[in-house]
């Protein structure tokens, strides 16, 4: 084997339908989560007698930009950093990767994630490059999974090209 090393080829970046498609998948199951997350808690504080409720509903009712915005926060950190991938990435077939097709690594995906929090971060695909300030500066790419695997897959096997197979 050589030591050739994989770079993401730029024709396997997710288009911007479907990054959309993701987006609005990940809202969706941020509303669902914060439902859930009540749901345990009225759970919780009922069982051991707790006025917890009450709290929890002034946070959201109070607060409910901030509220929405930390579960998407904490949604998009922890499903990347565990999975590669958010409930709207995995259902659209995306993957956030490094420029070696593999997944990044912790500090990667927090700066990404910290990145989300700039102003207009939303509207920075506008630019030159297309891609947003998050990717860009964590140096991250969101691409298509099953294009991913085959391309890493051709490069690989380019290597055994007149090895002898063993049975």
């Amino acid at each position: 084997m050589s030591d050739r090393i994989y770079i993401l080829d730029k024709k396997l970046l997710a288009s911007d339908r479907k990054r959309f498609e993701g987006s609005i998948v990940d809202f969706i199951f941020t509303i669902i989560s914060i439902f859930v997350s009540g749901f345990v808690i009225v759970i919780i504080g009922n069982i051991f007698n707790w006025d917890i409720f009450s709290i929890w509903k002034r946070f959201v009712t109070d607060s409910t930009y901030l509220a929405f915005f930390t579960f998407l926060m904490l949604n998009y950190f922890f499903m990347e950093c565990f999975f590669g991938t958010t409930m709207g990435k995995f259902a659209t077939g995306l993957v956030v990767v490094t420029e070696n097709g593999m997944k990044p690594n912790f500090i990667k995906i927090l700066i990404r994630t910290l990145c989300r929090v700039i102003p207009f971060d939303v509207l920075s695909f506008l630019g030159k490059s297309g891609s947003f300030w998050h990717d860009s500066i964590s140096k991250t790419y969101v691409v298509v999974r099953r294009e991913l695997e085959k391309d890493m897959k051709i490069f690989y096997q380019i290597d055994l090209i007149g090895e002898k197979e063993v049975i």
